[in-house]
């Protein structure tokens, strides 16, 4: 128990309306659950006050490989050995770390009260600046771009801007475009492969995604499937809601989808659909800033919190983290 009447349970799931106003809300935290990802265990706490529950924090405990933000080379290399054990507040799979409820120092000081007795690090994954987090340091995560889709969307872009998009989208006449509400379990197997792809090229990730949690996430999602005559070359996964859209996860063959410039393709073709259906707000995640920026996106900052519950090791813990940031101050 922390302060007058504060204390906090554990839970397996999470409770009844948990983060209801949230396009990536219990949904995606269930399927994640469920979805046996390798290395991540998954858990609510719920904080109580005086007999009634004033907040839900999802966490993950995660074994951390030390090298996980380091640009590919030879230190990358070197400490690929190494990891260290991490409680954190949010999710893998999530743009945004969410608590549902209360944010009070209170609160957080009852969830870090349990949290550090999960793991040596205790942290707050893609959090807003600001967090009433004492004796925490933080460290830029990658910024999240919102598009705004507004009016006659193509007529507030520069005209060379426009020109360009057009010249793109005329490569997209090669290509054959799907959309499926739900899953394509017919094309399960290929989906899953150009997602690895992708994984492949990416300068880091923290998960490795299993087949399974692409089925669970198929009640919420919308696939878009770009062929190239028989063949599957890319996908997108999206969540749409709420006059949102949420672009979440791409598979590409990059040998043949970049003569097509197919990840130019794959944002456009989802402006074509926001306009289409009335969505108003495009949320495409981190990576691909100048382009993002390009279409009038904005990048909203996130924060990556984090304490060593040993003062010592605290102070080692900051340091080497201000040096492999990859956000920006």
């Amino acid at each position: 128990m922390t302060g007058s009447g504060v204390w906090v349970e554990e839970l397996a799931e999470a409770p009844p309306g948990f983060l209801e106003d949230d396009l990536e809300g219990e949904a995606l935290y269930r399927a994640f659950a469920e979805a046996g990802v390798e290395n991540f265990e998954v858990g609510y706490l719920r904080v109580w006050r005086d007999g009634a529950p004033v907040a839900t924090a999802p966490y993950f405990r995660t074994p951390y490989a030390i090298n996980t933000t380091l640009p590919r080379g030879w230190l990358r290399r070197l400490l690929s050995p190494f990891w260290i054990g991490i409680a954190a507040v949010g999710s893998p799979v999530a743009d945004y770390g969410r608590i549902d409820g209360e944010t009070s120092s209170e609160v957080l000081e009852a969830l870090n009260a349990a949290l550090a007795k999960k793991a040596p690090i205790i942290a707050y994954k893609d959090f807003p600046p600001g967090m009433p987090l004492r004796g925490f340091s933080s460290e830029p995560g990658l910024p999240v771009a919102v598009l705004e889709i507004k009016g006659d969307f193509y007529s507030g872009l520069k005209q060379h801007v426009r020109s360009d998009f057009r010249r793109r989208m005329r490569k997209a006449a090669a290509l054959r475009i799907e959309e499926h509400d739900g899953y394509p379990a017919f094309v399960g197997a290929r989906l899953y492969a150009l997602y690895l792809e992708v994984l492949e090229h990416s300068e880091f990730s923290l998960e490795r995604l299993t087949p399974a949690f692409f089925e669970k996430l198929g009640p919420i999602s919308k696939y878009v499937l770009y062929w190239e005559g028989a063949e599957l070359i890319g996908f997108s996964l999206l969540l749409c809601g709420r006059g949102r859209m949420h672009y979440k996860y791409l598979g590409m063959d990059y040998a043949r989808g970049r003569p097509h410039g197919l990840y130019f393709i794959m944002c456009l073709s989802h402006i074509e659909l926001c306009l289409r259906d009335g969505i108003t707000t495009y949320q495409t995640g981190a990576t691909s800033y100048p382009f993002k920026q390009r279409l009038g996106s904005t990048l909203e900052p996130v924060k990556l919190y984090f304490k060593h519950r040993n003062p010592v090791l605290n102070w080692l813990v900051q340091g080497y983290m201000a040096l492999a940031s990859f956000g920006e101050r």
